[in-house]
This record gives C-alpha cells, structure tokens and sequence, in this order.
C-alpha cells in the first residue's frame, strides 16, 4: 500500500495572511463597502469559502459573488509578494517525499495554489 500525505497550504506550508486581509480592504474599497471590522475580523475567517467570508463581514449574498471576483483579480496579482513559505515548510517536504506520495489540501484554487508552489519552489514535490 502507497502512503499518501496530505499538507495543508495555508498556515502549515505558506502564511498568506498579509495577501488575504489587503485583499479583502482592496476588495471593501473597489466595491465602496464601508466594513465595520477589522483585521482580526477577516482572519478569523481564513480558510472559509470567499464569498462565505464576505457575507459574514457584513456583505449582502447577492453582492459576494462580485466582491470575489474583485478580491481574485487583485489577489491574483500580490499573492507570491505578500505570502510566506513557513519556516521548516521544506524540510517537511522533502522528509515526507522520501516515504510517501503528497499532496495539497486547500480552498485556494489551482489557479492560485499552483503559481504560489512554483514561486516557493516546492511544487515539485506534489
């Protein structure tokens, strides 16, 4: 039998926590949304659908799908600049390569995970 390692992205291989809340205050802006909150607020949420994200910080359901794709076209362009690679990430990586087959666990989509992997350098391990 094949072992198989599932990593998690977001908080054990990458932080991207800076990319995700400048993001969301970009996206409240372009969308001239007066939010309420604050940092903490949206990173509370992290690792929730987006547009799940945006309507618990106050924005209508008919509105979220409009708010992520304004968050997806800023995010897009910040998202290597303003996400860590985790301290030990590859190590971790190329330890668990030797034994098992790896893959990535995340809500971010391949559009977004595969470009942040090949930024890192550690795409080739999955």
């Amino acid at each position: 039998m094949e072992n198989i390692i599932l990593f998690d992205l977001d908080g054990t291989l990458i932080d991207s926590t800076d990319a995700i809340v400048s993001t969301f205050h970009h996206s409240f802006e372009k969308m001239n949304f007066d939010f309420q909150g604050n940092d903490e607020d949206i990173k509370s949420l992290i690792g929730y659908p987006l547009e799940i994200m945006f309507m618990e910080l106050g924005v209508e359901q008919e509105l979220a799908w409009d708010f992520v794709d304004t968050y997806k076209q800023r995010y897009k362009t910040i998202s290597t600049t303003k996400t860590l690679l985790l301290e030990n990430a590859i190590e971790a990586l190329e330890v668990a390569s030797k034994f098992a087959r790896l893959s990535i666990v995340t809500t971010k989509t391949g559009k977004y995970t595969i470009p942040l992997l090949e930024h890192f350098g550690i795409l080739k391990y999955f």
